[in-house]
């Protein structure tokens, strides 16, 4: 179950060379042993870490000591340690729980280890199951031969470790225009046919959908099917309704489903839902919200 929800080395990445250079260069060559990448859902951090993950310094530094956890698939510690028994080959013992397995593997670990959580929101978020997964993760973190990606939604990496982060304040920041499109192009393929008119049209299609590298993939798939102008128009219609992939929606194939999981994550309903959805009407948002928003 683990092998099936890991997804490969995206082939289209566009836009973000610095920030694995950023994310190799944190992992090999500074003190640093933890790295957060944080940010919106669709903003492309699985992809991120995986190519860190799998670049060649990364290969060298930690060989085949490299454990990718799909952690949407856990919801609590216990069901973590378990994940990690199993991409690790451990041996359970009778006489020893799956922590103390764990743990002594990781203190006999001649070489170094690195460990990526993926979608960590979902432990991290999930009811009542937070103080047990914050005292994993803080367990696993002083072994000096661990390392640590993970990924969430959110401003803050988790727990009392010392994160070094990627991208800015917010997290991992949307593509810059030239990468999008280079990326919508991509991910169209043979069937995108393009001239002067295309161009613009790709060009206004982009700006509207903000360089999210989700939106982006998917609107380019539906350019397989249907011509640009058409799509233009069922994005002038429909909006992110139209950005999904496949017949059972989630969280990497439908954008609506993305946002609304974020929702759901950090309990956002009611008079804060209606809040943030007058801010979103602000073209760039409460300036100084800190400060502005209890004035509100």
């Amino acid at each position: 179950m683990i092998a099936s929800a890991t997804p490969a080395v995206p082939i289209v990445f566009k836009g973000r060379e610095e920030l694995v250079e950023q994310g190799i260069n944190i992992l090999c060559q500074q003190a640093s042993r933890f790295l957060a990448i944080l940010g919106a859902g669709g903003m492309g951090k699985t992809s991120l870490a995986l190519h860190i993950m799998n670049s060649a310094l990364v290969k060298d530094k930690f060989a085949e000591r490299c454990y990718f956890i799909p952690c949407e698939l856990f919801e609590d510690a216990e069901s973590l340690v378990q994940g990690l028994g199993h991409v690790m080959k451990l041996t359970m013992q009778e006489n020893k729980s799956k922590h103390e397995v764990l743990f002594d593997h990781l203190q006999a670990a001649h070489g170094d280890l690195l460990i990526v959580f993926d979608n960590f929101e979902t432990p991290w978020n999930y009811d009542g199951s937070r103080v047990g997964v914050r005292n994993l993760l803080e367990k696993i973190a002083p072994y000096g031969k661990v390392s640590i990606i993970v990924t969430m939604r959110g401003p803050d990496g988790p727990g009392d470790i010392p994160w070094e982060r990627l991208g800015d304040q917010s997290g991992i920041p949307t593509l810059s225009a030239i990468p999008a499109k280079e990326g919508f192009k991509a991910f169209a393929g043979h069937k995108l046919q393009t001239s002067d008119d295309s161009e613009s049209q790709i060009d206004l299609l982009l700006y509207q959908l903000e360089y999210v590298p989700l939106a982006i993939r998917l609107s380019a798939q539906h350019v397989k099917r249907v011509p640009l102008e058409a799509l233009i128009s069922m994005w002038d219609q429909g909006k992110t309704s139209i950005l999904e992939e496949g017949r059972a929606p989630g969280r990497l194939t439908s954008v609506s489903f993305s946002i609304d999981l974020s929702l759901q994550i950090f309990k956002i309903e009611g008079e804060i839902l209606n809040l943030l959805s007058a801010i979103s009407f602000l073209p760039d948002g409460i300036p100084f919200w800190v400060k502005n928003l209890p004035q509100i």
